[in-house]
C-alpha cells in the first residue's frame, strides 16, 4: 500500500492580503492590474480611500498556496505605489 505525502504548501486556500498604497486611485489600480494580469483568483476585493489621507488600503481574498502567497507579496513590494503589503 502506497501512501502519498502531500505538503500543506501544495493546497490553495483563501488568504487575505493587504496592500497599503500611495497615489490614490492610480496606486489602487496598479495593485488590481497586477492581480488581474497575473491571473490570481480573487474572491473578494475592498478598497479604503479617504479624502486627505496619503495612503489607501487594498484588501483582497485570494486563492493561493503558501509559495504563491510569498510570490504575490514579493510582486506587490516591487510596485512603486505599494508602501507595505502583508498576508493576514
Amino acid at each position: 500500500m502506497t501512501h502519498l505525502r502531500l505538503q500543506a504548501t501544495e493546497f490553495a486556500s483563501s488568504r487575505r492580503v493587504v496592500a497599503h498604497v500611495t497615489g490614490g486611485m492610480d496606486g489602487v489600480l496598479r495593485v488590481v492590474t497586477l492581480l488581474r494580469g497575473r491571473g490570481y483568483r480573487v474572491r473578494d476585493l475592498a478598497v479604503r480611500m479617504h479624502d486627505g489621507v496619503a495612503v489607501s488600503e487594498v484588501h483582497a481574498t485570494v486563492e493561493l498556496t503558501v509559495p504563491q502567497a510569498e510570490l504575490l507579496l514579493a510582486r506587490l513590494h516591487r510596485l512603486t505605489a505599494v508602501v507595505d503589503a502583508y498576508s493576514l
